[in-house]
């Protein structure tokens, strides 16, 4: 070990903070771990050490079908990525992407009669926000400011120092269903793993895709991944908005392998090689085996041409599209208008002519977007598809990232974002 890396490991380890990140995101079609050491970070973004990806079992749509299942595809994937990173790990930032996560604007109000805005007072009136969320059977993952108010006058990003007779703070508040969170988070203690904060998959991969301009003026990140398609808005830097809709590529998967009488398996890989929703940026005729199902329930020799591909995926995938446009059309007219840029990334995002179709649905211009704040990805993880995890790692660096808040107050404010959580691992590991 450097003399560098040295000091950096002793100052982690004397501020408490593990010399060693982790990342695990549970998807509908995959469970990505990834490992990186905070010593070997440049320029604010992680490299990876190590990382690995199992094919997700016991999860559907983004809900846990099967404990036992989901359990051993977390174990696998957290066991390649430490075998990579000749490391062992005992804590991650878990990503989840269940079809029920959304967004709500929360606000309080801080009678000062006159006083100093003081990092006390942001405080008490963020703590006084978050207490009024108070939707039954959700829990928080974690929140991001949207503004306070000064005696009125709006739009002030941090008020310390000003002086005011009443402080009014707003909150983005992104909460899940309680019992399917506690699913999850028993799967991944069963694994022996403790989740230190809990983040929606579209938030973090919106960290790992967005370039500066489109985090301050405003973009639209979809996440379209398998069983699950979300969106996050960001805007001034921060969250805005969280959507998700439980349909996804899966879906288009299971169209064709009706559409050409074939397996699930078999029409997923023949997406993943030869799928189009366009004909603009493929040969039309070119033909590609498709094994079809024969009378003895076997697989049989067959071709078809994109074409036939493309004309089957090409409207559940504008449905997908139109669907998640009407949510985010919807959010616009009701609060906050939200970008209409649009940065497209996750698995499903890598089908060709995608780009052309979501311009035509989103009525604006579409980026296909890859993780590019993250190094060391390599050429198998720098995949649309590994988004999400690799944002984790990138928001474990930044530390809660939240420009108006100090550090002791990021801390609190993981506190109350996965206190909840902890307390239910606690339970979990005491009776399992």
């Amino acid at each position: 070990m450097s003399s560098l890396a040295h000091r950096a490991h002793v100052r982690d380890r004397s501020h408490g903070r593990s010399p060693v990140m982790a990342a695990l995101d549970i998807g509908s079609s995959k469970v990505t771990c990834m490992i990186s050491r905070r010593a070997e970070a440049t320029d604010g973004e992680p490299r990876v050490a190590g990382a690995g990806c199992q094919a997700t079992k016991g999860v559907r749509s983004g809900a846990v079908v099967d404990l036992d299942a989901l359990e051993r595809s977390i174990r696998l994937a957290v066991e390649q990525a430490e075998r990579t990173a000749d490391v062992r790990i005992s804590e991650v930032v878990l990503g989840v992407s269940g079809p029920d996560i959304r967004s709500d604007v929360v606000r309080a109000k801080l009678p000062l009669n006159g006083r100093e805005v003081t990092p006390v007072h942001v405080r008490a009136a963020r703590a006084a926000a978050l207490d009024s969320f108070n939707s039954s059977g959700r829990e928080i993952l974690h929140s991001a400011p949207l503004g306070f108010s000064v005696d009125g006058a709006s739009g002030v990003k941090d008020p310390c120092g000003m002086y005011a007779d009443t402080l009014t703070a707003s909150f983005l508040v992104v909460s899940a269903p309680t019992s399917g969170l506690r699913n999850i988070l028993q799967c991944v203690t069963r694994a022996h793993l403790k989740a230190s904060a809990i983040l929606a998959s579209s938030y973090a991969a919106g960290l790992a895709v967005l370039v500066e301009d489109e985090a301050e003026h405003g973009a639209m990140v979809i996440d379209f991944g398998a069983g699950v398609t979300s969106a996050a808005a960001f805007c001034d830097g921060g969250l805005i908005h969280v959507e998700a809709m439980p349909m996804g590529g899966a879906r288009a998967t299971a169209d064709l392998a009706q559409g050409l009488g074939t397996t699930f398996a078999a029409a997923e890989r023949m997406k993943a090689l030869k799928g189009a929703v366009g004909l603009t940026e493929i040969d039309a005729l070119e033909m590609v085996d498709a094994p079809r199902l024969g009378g003895d329930g076997r697989l049989e020799a067959a071709q078809c041409s994109r074409a036939d591909i493309a004309q089957i995926l090409r409207p559940r995938v504008e449905e997908i599209f139109e669907l998640i446009d009407m949510r985010i059309s919807k959010a616009s007219a009701a609060g906050r208008p939200l970008p209409r840029r649009i940065v497209l990334t996750g698995g499903g995002s890598q089908l060709a002519g995608l780009s052309e179709l979501a311009e035509d649905v989103f009525r604006a211009p579409v980026r296909l977007a890859k993780p590019a704040n993250v190094k060391g990805l390599g050429e198998t993880y720098s995949s649309p598809a590994f988004a999400a995890a690799a944002g984790l790692l990138r928001w474990e660096l930044m530390g809660a990232p939240d420009a108006s808040r100090s550090n002791s107050e990021r801390s609190a404010h993981a506190e109350a974002g996965v206190g909840v959580f902890r307390r239910v691992a606690s339970w979990l590991q005491e009776n399992f």
